[in-house]
This record gives C-alpha cells, structure tokens and sequence, in this order.
C-alpha cells in the first residue's frame, strides 16, 4: 500500500481545525519539539522540551509582572512624598515652583506645568500660556485624563526644546477659575504610551486640582 506523503499545511489545517487535539492526547507533547524564546520574545535557533518551553514563557510573563509591579511601586512611593509636599504650599508661587521646577527632576520628566488661557497669570508663574482656541476640545471636559503618545499636530510644547513623544494630560475642574488649564506630563521618551501608573498619576493630577482650587480662592 502507498502511503500518502502528510505536508505541513495539511497538519496545520487539521491543528486549526481541532484545537482541543492535544487536551485530547497531552502524552504526544513530552515527544515534540519547540523553539527557545530569547529575551527580546524573538525565537532562538535552540529547541527544546514543551515543559521547557512553559516554563520559559511563564518566566518572560513573570519577569514583566514584577518589573511593572516594581515600576508602580516606586512610583506610588515618589507620589505619597509628592502628595505632602503639596499639601504643605502655603501660596501659590511656591505650588507652582514646586509644580513645575521640582516634580519634573523627581519624576524624571521633561515637563510638568499648567497650561492656562491666561497670558497674565501664566507669565507670573512661569506657566505654558496658549490661546483658547488652540485647546483641543477634547480638553475642555472637566477631569478628563488621557495617556498617549504626542501628536506631531500639537501645539502645547511649541517652546520646548527637545521633542516630547508622549505625555499625560489631565483638565482641571475648578470653578473659581476664569480660564481654562491643564496639567501636563511630558515625556522625551514613550513614558505615557502604556497605561503602566495610570491610577497613580491620575491621583497625582486630583491632588493638585485640589490644593490649586484652595490656594486661588
């Protein structure tokens, strides 16, 4: 009898086709083969045992657990020391001295500051002044956060010397306020592309609404 010669898409066809076949027969498993995943999550040329494979992958998944765990941790420690910090500005050229001078070094930001639609009191705190109609609208909503890469379009860090590829930005809601501002965290790097501390910093971006709200009343 000819036997007829199996081809690869034929065993792919039929792996798609049953994707439970090897909860069906896990014992044909320990006789394969799979390739090495190197750090970078490319495969290697080595192959190894299907328990190593595992193994290898719950590893590289692990690894980024705990480097985002770690990430998140230092971070809340940084914004608790933050936090008492702000709280214990007596007026307003302090907060913001300590907004937009000190924040950034500690976070290892290129900007932090308060974009405002008020020349006069953007130039007295050495805050981003723009014209209100250059706000996109999406900004005008109280408490909206976002995080994510810079759209080359935007004009909010027009003056700043190094180009910023991702930021996070937060719309104050206070009322006593006659213009409209937002806290901005920019980055020269992809910092804000993940939501990796979204919490942490959207905390951040309330305490500062916050505190801002009783110094200007």
């Amino acid at each position: 009898m000819l036997s007829k010669k199996i081809k690869v898409k034929d065993i792919e066809k039929f792996l798609s086709e049953n994707p439970d076949f090897f909860l069906k027969k896990p014992q044909i498993l320990d006789g394969l083969e799979f390739p090495s995943l190197k750090k970078n999550n490319n495969f290697g040329n080595k192959v190894v045992s299907f328990k190593d494979w595992l193994i290898n992958n719950l590893r590289f998944e692990k690894k980024g657990l705990i480097e985002n765990a770690k990430h998140n941790y230092l971070t809340q420690k940084k914004i608790h020391q933050v936090v008492i910090s702000l709280i214990k500005k007596n007026n307003l050229k302090e907060f913001f001295n300590y907004l937009n001078i000190e924040l950034p070094k500690i976070f290892h930001l290129e900007v932090i500051n308060i974009v405002c639609t008020n020349r006069e009191f953007s130039s007295k705190y050495n805050l981003i002044f723009i014209e209100e109609k250059d706000i996109d609208k999406n900004y005008r909503l109280n408490n909206h956060f976002i995080m994510d890469a810079v759209d080359d379009r935007t004009i909010l860090y027009k003056n700043i010397k190094k180009k910023i590829c991702s930021n996070a930005i937060f719309s104050l809601n206070i009322k006593s306020l006659d213009f409209l501002p937002l806290l901005i965290f920019a980055s020269v790097d992809k910092h804000f592309v993940s939501n990796r501390a979204y919490d942490l910093i959207l905390f951040l971006s309330k305490i500062v609404q916050f505190k801002l709200e009783k110094l200007y009343k």
